[in-house]
């Protein structure tokens, strides 16, 4: 009887062929319009345990997509991601954080990774981050984020800036208020927020480049539409001091580690009081 070993040829981002998902009970309701895709989540090391140490190995259930939403590419939404596979037949793919099951190891037993399409290392890369997304969010003050989401609708120029060019924009970064936790109460008494648009280097960087800066413009002239007083030359509620627009190989590590991503799916503290904030 075939045993499970650490020669498992099973890796992490591995797509299981059709019977796989077939025969053990993954594949999406019949009246879903895609096809399901179920991804190994699980690390290889893991993976490479015996099953009487690690029994189980996480899968993700998603479906095949036709086009790349721009928002859900490269990790910056931690719910949701669209990412592409390599292959003959390239396959672009839907994969949602809540659609995570456990399988056994020894279900799979017998059963070879799908062969015709794989993640690319920056592909890969990009899975494991959004992985590790989940558990490990920006979190902004709750009342910057009121402002930001519900009172101004900001974020969602943000978003719509972003999206057409979600291929060439492989994050946007925040800095608020230089890092420091404070809870402002009032609209004169502003946040003060830097962004950064971290362009890929990989497609063309030109137009990668141009990309990061027509967003750029588009979310500078959003910010002040709606926040700056021409009158009194004063911002309200949240004063956008810069956004830069860089490569993702000029930026430099201290520069990341003082910024926070700006996840597209808008998630605040939501507590009441506000809890303090943890530093990254």
């Amino acid at each position: 009887m075939a045993e499970w070993t650490r020669d498992t040829p099973w890796r992490q981002g591995h797509l299981l062929t059709d019977e796989a998902v077939t025969t053990l009970g993954l594949a999406l309701p019949k009246q879903h319009p895609s096809g399901t895709i179920v991804i190994v989540a699980t690390h290889d090391c893991d993976l490479a345990q015996p099953p009487e140490n690690e029994s189980v190995i996480e899968v993700i259930v998603g479906c095949r997509i036709v086009s790349l939403d721009g928002n859900y590419t490269h990790a910056k939404n931690a719910r949701i991601l669209h990412n592409q596979f390599e292959g003959n037949t390239p396959l672009l793919a839907e994969f949602t954080a809540t659609e995570k099951r456990s399988i056994q190891k020894k279900a799979l037993i017998g059963f070879e990774p799908q062969v015709d399409q794989c993640l690319s290392p920056t592909g890969k890369a990009t899975f494991q981050r959004w992985l590790a997304a989940r558990y490990r969010r920006s979190a902004f003050p709750d009342e910057f984020e009121r402002r930001l989401v519900r009172e101004t609708k900001l974020a969602k120029k943000i978003a719509s800036a972003v999206k057409t060019h979600g291929e060439l924009i492989v994050a946007v970064l925040f800095d608020v208020d230089e890092g420091q936790d404070c809870l402002r109460k009032t609209p004169d008494d502003v946040y003060v927020l830097d962004i950064i648009l971290l362009h890929s280097v990989e497609i063309d960087f030109n137009q990668a480049e141009a990309a990061a800066l027509a967003s750029k413009e588009a979310i500078q002239a959003a910010f002040k539409d709606k926040l700056f007083d021409q009158q009194s030359g004063k911002w309200q509620s949240i004063e956008l001091r810069y956004c830069d627009v860089l490569s993702e190989e000029a930026m430099t590590y201290r520069q990341f580690s003082l910024m926070k991503p700006w996840r597209l799916e808008y998630i605040s503290l939501g507590a009441d009081p506000q809890q303090k904030i943890l530093v990254e």
